[in-house]
């Protein structure tokens, strides 16, 4: 019998979803919901930098718990951003107001990487993961997070040429630090953490297979069910690798897929599959059509077609959505499926 992701059950339809338990009305949370487009991001945006809001515990949980405050999703997603492993690798990063290095990529980083100073440097995660399970209601979930190796790559060379010969250097040292950023996540009881990389369906299908597969297949054996899966507008065989990997719990599709059809076809929990684009949608009227046809969609499949289904978008929440949007984006959801 396969295994159940919590002894303690938080979030019920969260709980559901992961473990493919038949339900009418799915859980619902949004990548980057605590972010830009929000009120309360902003606000204190104005007195924090992106940096305090992630280095410093208490303000990491204040934005985390902001979306479940004014919208009541039914998960949280830590605060923070996934290339802080770069800046343990000594590419001193900083956010100006995007991410940048003040150092090259060179093959000293990647060398005689003491491992165990890592507990130290990414203690600011594990104690805003610890505040943010205390101060989270009873029955809301919460979520962690690593970047990917291959996106974190992508990040730590594209400003200047790429060196190919870093590649795998960088893969076999990444590998180690995210185990043990997962690790340290997982010492928190969390419903799921996912692997953010986005890049890396730009791979072909055999370096997919190849240098992220093992990845992935490694996370879900040490931590079976918990490991969710996402890399943007994921292909057809790329989507297939994951399918095969036994203990990872749930992938991403995009809007592109019929997702209550590829529910029947796996034993993945599936994410998705609103568009964003739609979601960030101005026109108030416009936006509401397309909400309405999603919804007619769903309500047009049986029930027990949505088994292992989370409601949430292709990718993350653009900063120009309108709150309004996402509110009436979860009415909806929660009001109108039968």
């Amino acid at each position: 019998m396969e295994q159940e992701i919590l002894s303690v059950i938080y979030n019920q339809s969260f709980h559901n979803a992961l473990n493919r338990k038949e339900q009418i009305v799915p859980p619902i949370w949004l990548m980057r919901q605590a972010g830009r487009y929000h009120a309360h991001y902003q606000k204190l945006k104005e007195q924090y930098s992106f940096e305090e809001l992630c280095l410093q515990p208490e303000l990491s949980c204040e934005v985390t718990l902001g979306p479940i405050q004014d919208f009541d999703f039914d998960a949280a997603i830590l605060f923070s951003d996934i290339l802080f492993p770069l800046d343990f690798l000594g590419m001193g990063l900083t956010f100006n107001p995007g991410p940048q290095f003040q150092n090259h990529l060179e093959i000293k980083h990647l060398e005689n990487i003491e491992i165990e100073r890592f507990n130290h440097f990414i203690k600011f995660q594990s104690e805003s993961l610890n505040l943010i399970r205390s101060a989270l209601p009873k029955n809301k979930s919460l979520i962690g997070f690593v970047g990917g190796p291959i996106t974190l790559y992508h990040f730590a060379t594209r400003h200047h040429e790429e060196n190919n010969s870093l590649l795998n250097p960088f893969l076999i040292a990444m590998e180690e630090i995210l185990t043990k950023n997962i690790d340290i996540q997982l010492e928190t009881d969390l419903d799921l953490l996912m692997i953010f990389d986005t890049e890396a369906n730009s791979l072909h299908d055999k370096d997919f297979k190849n240098k992220v597969i093992p990845f992935i297949k490694k996370q879900a054996q040490r931590h079976p069910n918990k490991i969710g899966y996402f890399t943007k507008n994921i292909s057809l065989n790329k989507y297939q690798c994951l399918k095969e990997i036994i203990g990872l719990r749930l992938t991403v599709l995009g809007s592109g897929y019929n997702i209550l059809t590829e529910l029947k076809n796996t034993q993945l929990s599936l994410q998705g599959n609103f568009s964003n684009d739609l979601l960030a949608l101005e026109d108030k009227d416009t936006f509401k059509n397309a909400l309405v046809e999603f919804i007619y969609y769903i309500n047009d499949s049986d029930p027990k077609h949505r088994s292992g289904w989370i409601a949430s978008l292709d990718h993350g929440v653009q900063k120009t959505t309108p709150e309004n949007n996402v509110r009436m984006f979860i009415d909806q959801i929660r009001t109108k499926l039968v």
